[in-house]
């Protein structure tokens, strides 16, 4: 967000836009997406190893790996795209590796709160945000590489508050998620 504004008040972004891309994939990225995958990969996937008496480090860290290799047709689009297969498969790796990164999270939220709903919006909202572009950090030539540091600044306390504040702020929901 602050990244944004930074390139918004200096010119370099809108402050705000329409989502690229037709209605039917902003549809399918922020409402069809969302519901689907958690309603699969979390709603019945984690309720069946939640039942199946998994330790919870087990469900929240090993079924993540099943959800981001679901989103490994993203290749196609990429190839289609770019036609490089390598850069293609560089792309589809990282965000299988960031996916994974969000399914733990997704079991956890899942997990303390018992919330499909809360599970669904987040998922969106990441859909939304998609991965933060980190392009300033390195290249000169970036609008924003000036204000690198204090942009780096304000990510490392959002990662930091995010971790403080994960625990507390899931805390006293009534779950029937939870396992032992």
């Amino acid at each position: 967000l602050v990244q944004h504004l930074t390139a918004a008040m200096g010119g370099y972004a809108m402050l705000v836009s329409k989502p690229g891309g037709s209605l039917w994939v902003a549809a399918r990225n922020y409402a069809i997406a969302p519901f689907t995958e958690e309603f699969v990969f979390r709603a019945c996937l984690l309720r069946l190893w939640v039942s199946a008496s998994f330790p919870t480090a087990a469900v929240v860290f090993l079924s993540p790996p099943f959800f981001a290799l679901a989103h490994a047709h993203h290749y196609v689009e990429h190839l289609r795209r770019s036609g490089d297969k390598q850069n293609a498969l560089m792309q589809v790796g990282f965000q299988v590796f960031y996916t994974s990164l969000f399914g733990i999270y997704s079991n956890f939220l899942l997990l303390r709160t018992g919330s499909t709903i809360a599970v669904i919006l987040a998922h969106s909202f990441c859909n939304h945000q998609g991965f933060p572009e980190l392009g300033f950090c390195v290249h000169k030539a970036h609008p924003l590489y000036r204000h690198r540091l204090w942009i780096g600044l304000v990510y490392l306390l959002g990662v930091a508050a995010f971790a403080w504040l994960l625990w507390p702020l899931t805390s006293g929901f009534r779950s029937s998620f939870r396992s032992g």
